[in-house]
């Protein structure tokens, strides 16, 4: 019986052992759920903080397109500036060669009533 009893105390301890090591799982275990729910919490953070990265950078790139769109406008407006600069300078240079033109005339009739006074014994002044 000794045998059967020293079988039994074995068992026991074994038992007890198996309870034990179980106990320190539960721990470890609750442990590690409270991590994961920190973790957990941390990762919600996370997410919450690049939901608004990804609002803000939605609004950055809204008004990028924005301002794509004025600098074409201001381009075309740009352009349009030029060509009508180019047309000014062309009747620019339209009227100054009219006015050398006219010079000209006037050099041209200068010369002939120079001449005529100075046929007819007129002086200038």
């Amino acid at each position: 019986m000794a045998e059967a009893e020293r079988k039994i105390q074995q068992l026991y301890n074994d038992v007890n052992a198996i309870y034990g090591m179980l106990d320190d799982i539960r721990k470890a275990q609750g442990e590690h759920g409270k991590k994961l729910t920190d973790l957990s919490q941390s990762l919600t953070t996370v997410r919450a903080t690049q939901m608004r990265h990804d609002n803000r950078l939605n609004e950055l790139d809204a008004g990028i397109a924005g301002l794509g769109d004025q600098l074409k406008e201001m381009r075309v407006t740009q352009m349009r500036h030029e060509n009508r600069f180019t047309e000014i300078d062309q009747r620019f240079t339209e009227i100054d060669q009219r006015f050398d033109a006219q010079d000209q005339q006037l050099a041209s009739q200068d010369r002939k009533l120079d001449l005529i006074m100075k046929a007819l014994d007129i002086s200038a002044n």
